[in-house]
């Protein structure tokens, strides 16, 4: 028999198992983790920047790449 997953119940109770971890760990702890991601993840938007220019230069598929307006690149992040 196939175990049937209660989506949201699953996901509720994975927000409060990390919630509980975060609310437990020293805050030293928790603000390398935060400096650490944030690391990580401003070498991911400057990697697929990358990406989406090479793709644009190369006239990927034909299609111009469209970025937002308003300085921001939709990820939450400052366009330079």
């Amino acid at each position: 028999m196939t175990a049937r997953w209660n989506i949201p119940s699953a996901l509720a109770a994975l927000l409060d198992a990390l919630e509980a971890d975060l609310l437990g760990a020293p805050s030293a702890e928790v603000q390398a983790a935060l400096r650490e991601t944030g690391r990580a993840r401003e070498g991911a938007v400057r990697e697929l920047r990358s990406l989406l220019q090479d793709a644009e230069a190369d006239g990927h598929d034909g299609c111009p790449l469209v970025l937002p307006r308003g300085g921001h690149d939709g990820m939450g992040t400052q366009r330079h």
